[in-house]
């Protein structure tokens, strides 16, 4: 699908059960109007599953494309928060709906890091806290795996550690907000006795909260698979070992903003070029076959620190 708006698909739109009925798991905020909210059945299971995916990514078999600008700060458990860079964030996902009415998605994912608040590539960065200059990191995960059962509830593979949480969908006036967290811990792939510079402590902690907001019109058009979106993130994650940071008390805080794109060519000129330089095996998923591991990829290209 060449343009987020022009195809029909009417085998897997979101269908006519969607007209009428409750509106379980959403909630009327602020000028909402009634006739808006309940045109989103969201008491049928079937209908929350379609919902989730039109508005997250399609209810068709295509690759959906996002793009994000994120801020990262440094909050060190005192004082405000510091600046520290900005990430372009491409996320690729390929959804392929199933039979039963769940969807499978893959997710390829990869970031860039620029200036804080800039659109000037980084090489390296100079740590505010430490001091120390840096080799900035810029990551790539994946293919990781996805799956929206009929009920609308999210899993992920094995591979995954990130376990999105549904939470209630909020109406307001002409648009729906579709929430979700993630909030876990794990044990530490950098332990502090062999990463002592790298690793924030033996366990690490992640809490991410995203916000998909959508037009009600465009999220019930049975002419698109998949609704125009805009995404808005928010998370707070143990160190990463890239900054060096060790048992330094605090965590990092990412701010996000962005929406669903067309395709790469829609992506911004500064951040394509880097993505290309940087990771070109996202602009050709079908040979993007094998895992790849963010953490994974900064073992191979580092020794741990003594």
């Amino acid at each position: 699908m060449d343009k987020l708006n022009i195809t029909r698909r009417e085998s897997m739109t979101l269908g006519g059960g969607m007209l009428g009925g409750s509106i379980m798991g959403g909630m009327m905020l602020g000028g909402a109007s009634p006739a808006s909210a309940a045109s989103i059945d969201l008491d049928k299971p079937g209908i929350r599953a379609r919902t989730r995916a039109k508005i997250m990514g399609s209810t068709a078999a295509e690759d959906v494309h996002t793009f994000m600008r994120i801020h990262f700060y440094a909050y060190p458990h005192e004082g405000n928060l510091i600046p520290l860079y900005t990430m372009n964030n491409l996320n690729i996902r390929r959804w392929d709906p199933q039979p039963d009415g769940s969807f499978k998605v893959k997710v390829f994912e990869c970031g860039t890091l620029s200036k804080f608040d800039t659109e000037e590539p980084l090489d390296y960065w100079d740590n505010p806290i430490t001091g120390e200059r840096i080799k900035a990191h810029h990551f790539r995960g994946g293919p990781l795996s996805l799956t929206i059962a009929k009920d609308g509830s999210i899993s992920t593979g094995a591979e995954a550690t990130v376990k999105p949480e549904p939470l209630n969908y909020q109406f307001i006036d002409d648009s729906v907000f579709m929430l979700q967290a993630s909030a876990f811990s794990y044990p530490n792939p950098f332990q502090p006795d062999e990463w002592p510079k790298e690793s924030s402590g033996a366990e690490a902690f992640w809490d991410s909260h995203y916000i998909y907001m959508a037009k009600v019109n465009e999220v019930t058009n049975q002419d698109i698979s998949q609704a125009p979106a805009y995404i808005q993130l928010q998370n707070m994650t143990s160190w990463s070992p890239w900054l060096r940071m060790g048992q330094t008390p605090g965590r990092s805080w990412g701010r996000g903003f962005g929406k669903k794109i067309a395709g790469v060519d829609d992506i911004p000129t500064f951040a394509r070029a880097d993505l290309e330089r940087r990771h070109p095996q996202i602009f050709d998923l079908d040979s993007w076959t094998a895992l790849v591991d963010e953490w994974g990829d900064y073992k191979k290209e580092n020794s741990p620190d003594q």
